[in-house]
Formats: C-alpha cells, sequence, structure tokens
C-alpha cells in the first residue's frame, strides 16, 4: 500500500500558505474532521481484516452541509485526494451524488434484464466494489425514481462496509423535503445519521463570490490574452480540487467535460456546443456544475443555427438553476447573434447573460 503524502489538513494549510485560500475557521474545523476519518481509514487499512479481506472494517463517515461557497467541495476533495492506494488501484470513489444515482439506476436497469433476485441489491454489490469509501458531492433527491430505490440501495452499500463522505446544501432533514411518498425516503434519512457523523460547516465569507467579485465574466475576444485569463479563473476558483476529464451519464449516454475540478467546468465552445447534445443534456450539465468557463463563442449567423440553439439552451439551463458563467467570445453580448432564425429567442438569451455577467446575478449559485 502506498501511503498519502499528506493529509486533508495539511493539503489545507498548503494552500493557504501559498496564498490560493484565505484562513476559514469554519473551513479549519471540517479538515480537522476529515483528517480524522483520513487518520482511522489509514489505520484501519493496517488491520487484519483489511489483510485477509481487502477491505477496510466499517468506519462511520461524515455528512458536510452548510450555505453556498463555503468549501464543502474543496475540502471533500482534498480528503479524497489524499486517501491511500492499494495495490495500484483507487481505494475510493469520488462523484457527483446525481451522477451515481443515474448509474445506479442503470445497473439495476441490467440486473433487472438479467432476471436478478433481488436487482437493487445486485447493483449495490457492483457500486460497493469500487472502493471501500466513497465520496459524494452535492447530496441532493428530486426524483421520485431516485427516492424509492435510495434507502435499499444504501443499505446493502453500508452493510458492505462502505464509508460515506458526502456534501449537501441540506441537513439529512432536508432531503427530498415535501417529495410525493416521502415516508418511503425517511429510512435513507435515518440510515444517514446511523452511517455518518452530521456535520455543519459555521456560516463564514463566500469564498467563490470574493474570487468571483473581481473577475470579468465576459471578454469580448477568443485571442490568446483571453485564454490566459480563462484559465487563471478557472485555477483561482477550483481552490484544491483536481483537475481532471469527467463523463456525465445522460438518458443512457456519456456528455464528456473535458477539463472539470469540483464543481468548476473549463471547456471550449466546440466541446459543449459543437456536439449533438439535447436540452436535457444541458440541464444535466446545470445540475453538475456551480459555474462553467467557456472559451472561445463564436458570432452566429444562418450558417451556425444548431450551435446557437443549443447555446441558448445552456445558457437557459445554467440561468435557472442560478449558476454563474465566465466567457471569451468574439464580440460583446449584443452582437453575438446575427443571423434570422432565432432573432427573438436570442434575444431573451443576451438579456440572461447580460444579468449573468452582472455582479449580482453571478454571485448567486446555489451549490
Amino acid at each position: 500500500m502506498a501511503m498519502p503524502k499528506m493529509t486533508p489538513r495539511a493539503l489545507l494549510s498548503e494552500k493557504l500558505a501559498s496564498g490560493v485560500l484565505r484562513d476559514d475557521p469554519g473551513q479549519q474545523l471540517v479538515a480537522e474532521k476529515l483528517d480524522r476519518l483520513h487518520s482511522e481509514i489509514v489505520s484501519r487499512r493496517k488491520g487484519l481484516w483489511h489483510r485477509m479481506t481487502g477491505k477496510s472494517a466499517p468506519i462511520r463517515g461524515l455528512y458536510i452541509h452548510g450555505g453556498v461557497g463555503r468549501g464543502k467541495t474543496m475540502l471533500m476533495d482534498m480528503f479524497f485526494a489524499t486517501l491511500p492506494q492499494h495495490n495500484a488501484s483507487a481505494t475510493g470513489w469520488r462523484l457527483h451524488f446525481h451522477d451515481f444515482m443515474v448509474l445506479a439506476q442503470d445497473l439495476i436497469h441490467q440486473a433487472r434484464a438479467r432476471n436478478e433476485a433481488d436487482p437493487i441489491a445486485a447493483a449495490a454489490a457492483q457500486l460497493a466494489a469500487k472502493g471501500d469509501v466513497l465520496c459524494f458531492d452535492e447530496m441532493e433527491v428530486r426524483d421520485i425514481a431516485d427516492a424509492m430505490i435510495v434507502a435499499r440501495l444504501f443499505t446493502s452499500i453500508f452493510d458492505a462496509g462502505i464509508t460515506v463522505v458526502a456534501t449537501s446544501n441540506r441537513h439529512p432533514d432536508d432531503l427530498y423535503k415535501d417529495g410525493l411518498h416521502r415516508d418511503r425516503f425517511m429510512p435513507f434519512i435515518a440510515l444517514l445519521k446511523q452511517h455518518c457523523e452530521i456535520l455543519a460547516i459555521p456560516d463564514g465569507a463566500d469564498w467563490r463570490a470574493s474570487v468571483l467579485a473581481d473577475m470579468p465574466a465576459w471578454y469580448s475576444s477568443a485571442d490568446k490574452s483571453a485564454d490566459t485569463a480563462l484559465k487563471t479563473a478557472f485555477e483561482a476558483l477550483r481552490g484544491g480540487s483536481a483537475a481532471g476529464a469527467e463523463s456525465l451519464r445522460v438518458a443512457g449516454r456519456d456528455v464528456v467535460i473535458s477539463q472539470c475540478a469540483g464543481d468548476i467546468a473549463l471547456v471550449d465552445f466546440s466541446e459543449i456546443c459543437e456536439v449533438p447534445l439535447a436540452a436535457r443534456d444541458y440541464l444535466a450539465i446545470a445540475g453538475r456544475f456551480a459555474g462553467i468557463i467557456i472559451r472561445g463563442v463564436p458570432r452566429f449567423s444562418d450558417r451556425n443555427e444548431a450551435a446557437a440553439r443549443r447555446f441558448m439552451w445552456l445558457v437557459d439551463a445554467l440561468y435557472d438553476r442560478s449558476r454563474f458563467l465566465i466567457a471569451s467570445a468574439e464580440t460583446e453580448i449584443d452582437d453575438l447573434y446575427d443571423g434570422h432564425h432565432f432573432a427573438f429567442e436570442f434575444s431573451r438569451t443576451a438579456s440572461r447573460l447580460g444579468e449573468m455577467t452582472r455582479r449580482g446575478k453571478l454571485l448567486q449559485t446555489d451549490t
């Protein structure tokens, strides 16, 4: 087993010393809790049960909830980044909770097709095999289909000895609040409280808002200087989260985001609006990311109407979820569209872009 180079708290201290982050008592409190969990996981993996089975003895996890921009995702990513490796494979798994539930539903469907006696338990076994620590970003349940299976799914996952670390804007008691048949969801809340310590990150400064406050949101040139500015914005907004590619599962297929970190994505216009995506794909993107940084938005005309339509879907999805957008483009917002087919519709898009790139709308993220 390769030992981790540092702990979450040490990684946070490193970011503070470098000036990437500012000291925050609430974040320090969460880092201390994550350090203790980290130490327990490392210690248990050295034990006899782990050597015999390849898994850790069950360890109670951590459910971190609190306000916007408090660094919950960043801290969880620091925890995940410092987990040790075992047999050259990851001992943990980190993903957005929505993506996890989409995958779970796919596996349950496949298990039913194989005539498994208990499709949910079969899917849970496959998911539990991914690693003995599962890290979930933005735990939230809105879909009744998810709400109806999540208690049974996680019963099997916890029974397999998996440790869960999760972030959420909500206390567990407020998950799926006012949802249909919520009584069938309540056992999941009880499971979370049994298997995870519930930790509220104390109120404090919205670190992302302070970064965004001094940052332009629309660069009316798509040149090298704008590209450099967008990369700098991405580095500042990702905090301590590692960057890499990610696939979002939507309606049985993958939407690939080439570069993201935590809940921030950095993409080229071509990869997000010049590929065959539909409105529901952009809803999934807006559900996954707190903000999108886009390079190279073109001027729209009759020649690229399809890309214009997709860009409108993207803006609508981000706007409706109060996400932020930073972009470089060939021109100012008011001069973006010079076509005919979507002239009326694009006027609303331009208006929404104007709101999103002013500080008031830009800072109202809800993750």
